[in-house]
């Protein structure tokens, strides 16, 4: 088996997990078992922004670096690719690259139903957290528009700390208008039910996972990540009530 075709595929499957918002130690692990299963050997450093491979084959060693420009989250593809890389034994390096193709251009779920998906969570969230039966029905609206807002915004690949501090105003602001309209009870709740959309909770947890199998720089980048997005949150929605309580809006 080529070993440039072999480092091709490892490297473009660990790429692909740090991309889609898998934890950097299952991407070497996913690079390691697929170089293992050509008769080749890998040493790989995977970090939030990069991957560094070395295959080996026949005292025979190949290197190549990419580097992660965009990051989401698709726990689908993670498995998918998961699953493809532990029965790597029933293609070959042609049709295992291509079978990553088609995981990568595969759609996410379509935006009606994610629109759904965010205001049933949000709603959700607001009873949980001591909201009225109307407070629910009040937040379904806003949840979907934080949404649309963070969909919008993607579009021109924005940074996440200022989707986030745009979409806690946004929320804030709903939530009073929406309170004065009678539609809800309680501004906090709905505003916290709304909040619970855009916390950071898988990059702080991957974060925790990853410091847990001994990768102490991604772990506290991940950390540092969840960190500033929550603290974004906190400001927008912060001057948001401020503003509004000032009497400006």
């Amino acid at each position: 088996m080529d070993l440039n075709k072999i480092l091709k595929i490892s490297a473009t499957a660990g790429k692909m997990i740090l991309e889609n918002g898998g934890e950097t130690y299952r991407s070497e692990d996913i690079v390691s078992r697929i170089c293992e299963t050509h008769d080749a050997t890998a040493d790989c450093f995977a970090t939030l922004s990069g991957i560094m491979v070395a295959a080996t084959k026949d005292n025979k060693t190949l290197t190549t670096v990419i580097r992660i420009k965009l990051r989401t989250i698709n726990l689908e593809k993670v498995h998918q690719i998961n699953e493809l890389a532990r029965n790597a034994e029933n293609y070959n390096c042609d049709e295992f690259m291509e079978e990553l193709k088609n995981i990568n251009s595969s759609p996410r779920y379509g935006i009606l139903l994610n629109f759904l998906a965010h205001s049933i969570a949000a709603a959700s969230f607001a009873v949980v957290f001591g909201g009225t039966t109307k407070d629910f029905w009040g937040t379904l609206p806003i949840g979907g528009a934080i949404y649309l807002l963070s969909f919008s915004f993607s579009k021109y690949e924005l940074n996440g700390i200022f989707v986030n501090t745009v979409g806690g105003a946004m929320s804030a602001f709903l939530a009073h208008y929406f309170f004065h309209l009678g539609l809800i009870d309680n501004i906090d709740k709905v505003i916290i039910g709304v909040l619970m959309l855009l916390v950071p909770g898988i990059a702080l947890t991957n974060g925790i996972r990853d410091i847990v199998a001994g990768d102490y720089m991604t772990g506290m980048a991940r950390g540092t990540e969840a960190l500033l997005i929550a603290t974004s949150l906190a400001v927008g929605t912060g001057v948001a009530i401020s503003l509004i309580l000032g009497g400006i809006f």
